[in-house]
């Protein structure tokens, strides 16, 4: 395998970078052994967590509705501060992504010695590389740290001081990216794993990773790849044996920087090893026992001292656990070609108003006028191609949205479609159902940036808005006034059906955060499709709704 940057470096060479404790792009007052500090999980404020008072008041500012940190943050914050691995598990919309986010501003900026002349690089090191697997929930990371950047001080710093985004969009990650990225490292670099092997493969030295301090992981097992242990399959060897020849992008840029096995320090002092054996964090509401078992024997890269952080998770067996909130309503919609109906496993109705009624409480704001923003060549050329072919889809699986949504969503919802189908044209479509429908992206206005920690605004119920998406590209979002998922289609229950399990998990997850309620309605096509979705209710052990406004 290709080598972008040293990897199994031997101990002496690791001991001849030396640090020193830097201000530069540090926004916050700190005291040297903030990072070590031992705090049990019973404490009730960030400040008693160990987050340093001008980054509480920060938070306080930058977000108002915040009283003090969830369960799950309350464990999580001390064992990043320890400067320990730690594996963490818990179900979707607890806090953990806003948790981690948090430690990691947290953490002492450093700048290192070259090892060749002893001088002190003019630039400090990035502090924290946080790998996420898709684009949207890098820049939802960006937001919420420019959130508190701004509200730190009357002049604050430029928020590319504290955190950059590195994601693949075109060739501007190797040109624009790099060259920032150069110029200013920041102090938590969010990026995805592919466009740092992109940036590694043009210049080995572009981002300095062994100086990091910290490598992070968020929704850890839709980026390693693994295969079930137990599997004896043909198809299951030959995937096994897939992964070993040909590793993901993950798996690559982890061997590149901790080596084929993790060198443990074994010095006596605990700064020399703590920063250039980069601290590890994995974290997801998913955690399979094939992906634990990569992480601490195929690799060790976890051991025995690894900080374990569990919150609430939904056992379907002794070896595999997941969780799935208890606050979600659950229906199932069957769309054949003559007609749509709620599948014949839906057990009660429910009242339809709680979902709706709750979606006022979270966080409001000034929200600035979304422009209208014109069509551009390329959408024009798209609709008039449209107009002209048969949808793929299916008609009233789409009525089935559409109608749901006219009565039944006060603000924003979310469709997820099947990974080989257009976004483009189930946009076309439902719009021309009278939808309100836009392809998410957290950069642009309508498709998803004012609604990104807006709630309840009177002008997101004037006019409720679906969001577009394939599975893969919502995994960590978090968008306050959703009140309702829909799902198109169920990922067959093939060999792998957990993978099936687990999209239905992060996917539903979307709603039901924080304790708000929310409402996932899956629209089949057919009976068949519809015993696959019963199946993976009943696995986790979900009582399917019925929906008053069909048969």
């Amino acid at each position: 395998m290709q080598r972008f940057f040293p990897s199994s470096r031997p101990s002496s060479c690791l001991r001849l970078l030396s640090w020193t404790h830097s201000s530069s792009g540090q926004l916050f007052s700190h005291s040297t052994n903030t990072e070590r500090k031992t705090i049990t999980p019973s404490s009730n404020t960030f400040v008693d967590l160990g987050i340093r008072p001008p980054l509480a008041k920060a938070l306080y500012a930058a977000f108002p509705k915040v009283e003090g940190p969830t369960s799950i943050q309350a464990s999580l914050i001390p064992a990043i501060l320890t400067g320990k691995d730690v594996i963490l598990q818990d179900e979707t919309g607890v806090g953990k992504s806003f948790g981690l986010m948090l430690a990691l501003l947290n953490k002492t900026r450093l700048h290192f010695k070259n090892p060749e002349n002893g001088q002190l690089n003019p630039q400090p090191a990035i502090t924290s590389l946080l790998l996420v697997p898709h684009r949207d929930l890098a820049f939802q990371y960006l937001h919420w740290i420019k959130r508190i950047v701004d509200a730190s001080s009357d002049h604050p710093p430029p928020v590319q001081d504290v955190a950059q985004v590195l994601v693949r969009d075109g060739n501007k990650h190797l040109s624009e990216g790099s060259s920032l990225l150069q110029q200013t490292p920041p102090h938590i670099l969010i990026a995805t794993p592919a466009s740092v092997l992109d940036l590694c493969h043009k210049e080995p030295n572009a981002l300095r990773l062994e100086e990091l301090s910290s490598v992070v992981l968020d929704d850890v097992d839709f980026m390693v790849e693994t295969v079930p242990l137990e599997g004896r399959t043909p198809a299951q060897r030959r995937a096994r044996k897939n992964i070993e020849l040909h590793p993901g992008p993950t798996r690559r840029l982890l061997t590149s920087i901790y080596g084929e096995q993790r060198q443990w320090p074994n010095s006596e002092n605990e700064d020399e090893g703590a920063f250039h054996t980069p601290q590890l964090i994995v974290a997801s509401a998913t955690m399979r026992r094939h992906l634990k078992y990569y992480f601490f024997s195929e690799t060790g890269l976890l051991n025995k001292d690894t900080v374990k952080v569990r919150g609430s998770v939904m056992g379907l067996s002794s070896n595999e656990d997941m969780g799935l909130h208890r606050n979600i309503t659950h229906y199932v919609l069957v769309a054949s070609h003559d007609s749509i109906k709620n599948t014949s496993a839906a057990v009660a109705e429910v009242v339809e108003d709680d979902a709706a009624a709750d979606v006022s409480s979270v966080e409001q704001e000034e929200v600035t006028e979304e422009t209208t923003k014109q069509p551009d060549d390329a959408q024009i050329e798209r609709e008039k191609k449209f107009s002209m072919l048969p949808s793929p889809f299916n008609q009233n699986a789409l009525e089935a949205v559409a109608a749901t949504f006219a009565l039944d969503v006060p603000s924003v919802a979310l469709l997820t479609i099947p990974s080989d189908a257009s976004i483009h044209r189930a946009v076309y479509d439902l719009r021309a159902l009278g939808v309100n429908a836009h392809g998410m992206n957290l950069l642009v206005e309508n498709q998803g940036k004012s609604h990104l920690l807006h709630g309840g605004a009177e002008k997101f119920r004037s006019t409720p808005t679906l969001l577009v998406a394939t599975p893969a590209t919502i995994r960590g979002i978090d968008l306050p006034e959703l009140s309702h998922v829909f799902i198109l289609g169920v990922r067959p229950l093939q060999e792998r059906a957990t993978t099936a399990l687990d999209t239905y998990i992060h996917v539903a997850g979307r709603v039901g955060r924080f304790g708000r309620k929310g409402k996932v309605v899956s629209i089949v096509t057919d009976e068949q499709e519809a015993e696959r979705m019963d199946t993976i209710l009943k696995r986790l052990g979900v009582e399917t709704a019925r929906l008053k406004y069909f048969k």
